[in-house]
Order: structure tokens, then sequence, then C-alpha cells
């Protein structure tokens, strides 16, 4: 019977957080756990272009699959990017190396965007799936993302104050963007879609009320328990309004809120919250020492206590991120807490 129910959910440990099932060892997955501190994704960059990486699915897949050999994550994610709903409006997003739009987001854009053709725009995030569950071990799970819809906005508008002038034209059709680019991820075999949100954290609480809740109510009903979110560093009263969703499976917890605190009174999973600029920490000895305290404090928490836990990071992993002490937050969270 378990070997049945293991082909159906893939990773065990994943599964359980998702499901706050009490177990002593948590899944670990990073955001960002592909990316510029991994050799294996530096090397591909020396052949390849980021838009390449991203939009040839054979490439998307390599790189999603560098971390999962190289450092045995419970979980892969998409290699992908959130802005690519904004190049479709017709913004040319170039990456040199970070994003840069060649276009500003205009009025035009936002009133002659075709919902429908945004599908096979984004079909090679659709593909890109397929090909990494086909190639992914049946013991790990398959995350997919999006950005959120002001996150977005953010960006289309960061150097350009005239578009800012559109946020309420702009923000219904990033909702509709990001709505259909989550359709369309889900119609592959993952097991959580992560909405990455990082500019929320912004908004003071009656606009996260506003502009972020209704699109998160709506999203989680319709794909109830399928569906995670982050802010950085998300408050206090943030964090207690995505507590009224009902049907939203998972937030990510920044260092300011205590996780095992938080997890007994909550239908949510939780993840993190052990900090990326600690995990970028040169000297691996004072690293050993952090990650050390860090699990004796895990431990001062009784199982049950930590049940619906995904052992990660405040936010990304850093590019400057000694590859060693990954492996070594790793082991240890795996052997100290079992």
């Amino acid at each position: 019977m378990e070997l049945e129910i293991l082909q159906n959910t893939y990773n065990k440990n994943f599964f359980n957080a998702l499901n706050k099932v009490e177990q002593k060892i948590p899944p670990i997955w990073f955001m960002r756990q592909a990316g510029r501190y991994h050799q294996h994704y530096r090397k591909l960059k020396e052949k390849y272009s980021f838009e390449q990486l991203c939009k040839e699915p054979e490439l998307a897949c390599e790189v999603t699959l560098g971390p999962i050999v190289e450092f045995d994550f419970d979980a892969a994610i998409l290699f992908s990017d959130i802005l690519f709903p904004l190049d479709y409006l017709g913004m040319s997003l170039k990456f040199n190396p970070g994003p840069i739009f060649e276009k500003n987001l205009s009025s035009k854009m936002i009133s002659e965007f075709n919902i429908d053709e945004f599908e096979s725009f984004i079909d090679f995030q659709n593909i890109s799936l397929k090909h990494i569950r086909n190639e992914l071990s049946n013991d790990k799970s398959l995350i997919g993302f999006t950005g959120g819809p002001v996150t977005l906005y953010h960006f289309a508008t960061r150097n350009n104050p005239v578009s800012q002038t559109l946020f309420q034209q702009t923000l219904p059709v990033l909702e509709m963007l990001i709505q259909k680019n989550i359709q369309i991820q889900l119609q592959n075999d993952i097991d959580l879609l992560m909405i990455f949100d990082t500019e929320a954290n912004k908004l003071n609480d009656r606009d996260f009320d506003e502009f972020v809740i209704p699109f998160l109510v709506k999203i989680s009903n319709i794909y109830p328990n399928k569906i995670g979110y982050f802010t950085k560093e998300i408050s206090q009263t943030k964090f207690n309004k995505l507590q009224n969703l009902k049907n939203l499976k998972l937030t990510v917890l920044g260092t300011n809120l205590e996780v095992f605190t938080e997890l007994p009174k909550t239908h949510l999973s939780l993840q993190g919250n052990f900090s990326n600029d600690l995990l970028a920490m040169e000297d691996t000895k004072s690293f050993s020492d952090y990650i050390d305290k860090y699990i004796e404090e895990c431990l001062q928490s009784e199982s049950s206590h930590r049940s619906g836990w995904i052992a990660s990071l405040d936010h990304g992993v850093k590019k400057t991120t000694p590859e060693a002490n990954v492996h070594l937050f790793i082991e240890k969270i795996r052997t100290k807490l079992s």
C-alpha cells in the first residue's frame, strides 16, 4: 500500500509536509536552487544564454535537474523566470545579466493583448515541465511557479515613472496572464505551484488586503491545496491574512517569524526560515557552527510541532553561496533530526 502512495505522491517527506503529517526529517528545497552559485549552472551559462536556458525545454530540464543530482534536494523547481508575461505584452525583455526592458509599458500594450495567444507564447514552460517530470526520479517532487501581479507591475514600471499611472488598468491584465500561466503549468504532474511576490512586502496592510488577497483567494479556490505563496520577510499581519485562505497550501516565513511557534496554529504548511545570508558565509567552520545552533533550536520543538515544515531559506540562494554550505545544510538537517 505504501508503494502505491509513493508512486502517486512522489517525495514522501514533501507530501507529508504539505499535508501536515508528523515526521522527524523535513523535506528540503531552496528558491533559486538552480542558479549562479552552482558550478553546473555556470558551465551551462558559458555555452548558452539565460533566455536559451529558460526557453529551450531540454536545457531548462538540464538546469532544473542539476541541483537534484548534486545536492539531493527533495523537490525540483522549474527553471524559468517570472517576467515572461511582460515580454508577451510587448516590453521586449532581455537579460544582461539582469532583466532589461527595451520598451516601456503602455496603455496600448494592455488594451491590445490577447489571452489566447499567450498560451502558445508560454508553451515552452509546459514542454519543460513534461521533460522534467519524465527525467526526474519518482522519489522527487516537482514545483512550478509564476510571479505575483504586484511584483510583475513593479518590474514593469520601476524605471518608467509614466507607466506607474497604469496600475488600475494593468493589474487585472497581469492577473489574467498569471492565471493562464498557472493553468498551463498545472496541466502537468506537479506537486505545488509557487506564486513569487517579493515586492508585495512593500505594500501596507490595507493595500495588501486590496491588491493581493483577492487574487490569492481566487487562484487557491480554483486550485485548492496546490498553491504556495512567497513574499519577502512577510509581516505577522500579512501572514495572518493568508491564514484565512482555507485553500492556500503553503507560505514562506522569513527569519522575522518563528516557524515552530506558528506551525501548530495554522492550517498552512510553512517553509523556511534559515537565513540566506548565513548560508552564503565564506567560513565553513563558522557556518557549520550556525547550522548546528539552528538545528538545536529546531530540536527544542517536538516533532508534532514541526508538522508541515519544509526546511528552506528566508529567500533565494545567493550567488556567492559556497556549494559546500548547501551540502552541509542538507546533511546536518537529515542526520541530526533523524
